[in-house]
């Protein structure tokens, strides 16, 4: 460990520096010498490193550039070295009296001192810490090389390495990713995601979390494509080695990848097979050995329904709580499939992100699986309907809509039967348009760009749809009996849309 102190550097005639203010703070150690422009450097640099800049990170009015000082000493900075080439900005005294007060030194470097020559000065000095750091550098790489091998996971090893609780939160969904045997605080996990709201383009790259009073994690933004955020806990903001947190980054991003591609491959495999149980295309047999992978065979299931829009919210989250299930989309839903007794569990999870969920009646045959997702597709719409955030098959039912899958075709063909044979007979998309048109609130121009067609082939298909059901786009009884009959026909109709 160097021994060199910022006096010492100041000392030191041939590099030009001199003492503006906390001259108090002179026998701080210096261990490195980074130069950074960017407006947050204490994110950058890690305890008892000098901070070389030219001045464009300094800002320009007073209060900022007190809590720059502020900042840089709570990170245990050993000093700030500012060039004297006219690009900072007048240095205020009230930044200069804080320095003085928190025994921070900032200093001036003359125009003819690089910085190069500071951080060879600081470097040579500091020989023994970087062989120190190369030394820990090989240990993470040997711990990540390890994990794989051992049944702790890289997470608990590196914690035990670096000497912090390390977990990693995905903010966007406030769940624990790669979740250790000791997971983190739901309170912290609320708090983080709640600084963040907003942010989610881009994390701050390090950032710590206050519960009460104290300061009860830090976190640092990780290189992945989910948007997670490493969490260390500790009373106080954490003091973590830059350099070993760098590459500890880099290794839990690495790993956060991986799992996440291969769950990604695993939910697009299971979507295959949910459908082929959809469309009765697959036997008890042939799916057996899958639904063991997945953790559901041999036991009581339901499916839940939901938008298509929330899919990828619905495999994060179950994913990441390890919730066994096979999830598909059929047209405007989406689908899962998993085992009844997790089915409270499920709900709970789901609700915070989901705004209507609508449950399958249980059952235990592959077979019935077909029926199970129409029961769904029913609870869904009963969800809507009322506003619920849950409804479940026979229990709650859409207002003026049938209660029973039999109901409900009967209904959908006492209004739009003709229409449903026409469109069979001619491969037509009558049914397809009268719903578009409805969905859009009978927008011309919104039903004719979705469809991609004419204005004028859209008149000719709704003049022929009151032509074959005998009922007006235009009469509100008509349109009121249309969307009736439209919802009882997702609802009857199994297999994809």
């Amino acid at each position: 460990m160097s021994d060199l102190t910022v006096g010492d550097l100041v000392a030191m005639r041939q590099l030009g520096c001199r003492t503006i203010a906390g001259s108090g703070g002179l026998d701080r150690l210096v261990v490195w010498a980074h130069s950074c422009e960017l407006e947050d450097p204490w994110n950058w640099l890690s305890k008892d490193e000098l901070l070389m800049t030219t001045g464009i990170c300094v800002p320009a009015d007073e209060a900022s550039q007190v809590e720059l000082i502020r900042h840089l000493a709570g990170a245990g900075i050993a000093g700030m070295a500012v060039g004297d080439d006219l690009k900072a900005p007048p240095l205020a005294e009230a930044m200069l009296a804080e320095a003085d007060v928190l025994d921070f030194p900032v200093l001036t470097v003359s125009h003819s001192t690089p910085f190069s020559a500071l951080g060879r000065t600081v470097a040579v000095a500091s020989q023994s810490e970087q062989i120190s750091r190369i030394a820990r550098l090989s240990r993470l790489y040997e711990v990540a090389r390890s994990a794989t091998l051992a049944e702790s996971s890289l997470l608990e090893r590196l914690s035990e390495e670096l000497g912090y609780g390390l977990h990693v939160v995905d903010v966007e969904f406030a769940t624990e990713v790669l979740a250790r045997e000791t997971r983190i605080d739901a309170g912290t996990v609320r708090e983080l995601c709640r600084r963040v709201q907003g942010r989610l383009d881009r994390l701050p790259a390090r950032l710590a979390i206050d519960v009460g009073d104290a300061v009860v994690a830090t976190a640092f933004a990780l290189p992945t494509h989910r948007k997670c955020m490493l969490v260390a806990d500790g009373t106080s903001d954490v003091d973590l080695d830059a350099f070993g947190l760098l590459h500890a980054q880099s290794l839990i991003g690495i790993e956060v990848e991986r799992g996440t591609r291969e769950r990604e491959r695993d939910d697009e495999a299971g979507m295959a097979l949910f459908l082929q149980i959809v469309d009765g295309t697959v036997g008890s047999d042939a799916a057996q050995p899958r639904l063991e992978q997945v953790g559901i065979a041999d036991t009581e299931w339901v499916v839940i329904g939901f938008d298509a829009a929330h899919l990828r919210a619905v495999r994060t989250v179950l994913g990441d709580n390890e919730v066994g299930n096979l999830s598909c989309l059929l047209g405007e839903e989406g689908y899962l499939l998993l085992a009844a007794d997790s089915m409270e569990t499920v709900t709970t999870l789901l609700a915070e992100h989901i705004p209507h969920l609508g449950i399958s009646g249980g059952t235990a045959t592959i077979q019935r699986l077909p029926d199970s997702v129409r029961q769904a597709r029913w609870a869904l719409q009963a969800a809507r309907a009322d506003g619920s955030a849950v409804a479940e098959y026979s229990t709650a039912a859409p207002l003026f809509l049938p209660r029973t899958l039999t109901e409900a075709h009967f209904a959908a063909r006492a209004v739009l039967g003709e229409l449903i044979d026409h469109d069979e007979a001619s491969q037509s998309q009558l049914i397809e348009t009268l719903e578009t048109f409805l969905t859009l609130d009978r927008s011309w121009a919104a039903t004719a760009e979705k469809l991609m067609i004419h204005r004028q082939t859209l008149a000719y298909r709704l003049k022929r749809i009151e032509a074959i059901t005998g009922r007006s786009t235009k009469s509100s009884a008509d349109i009121a009996s249309f969307w009736m009959a439209l919802v009882a026909h997702r609802i009857s109709r199994g297999g994809r849309d």
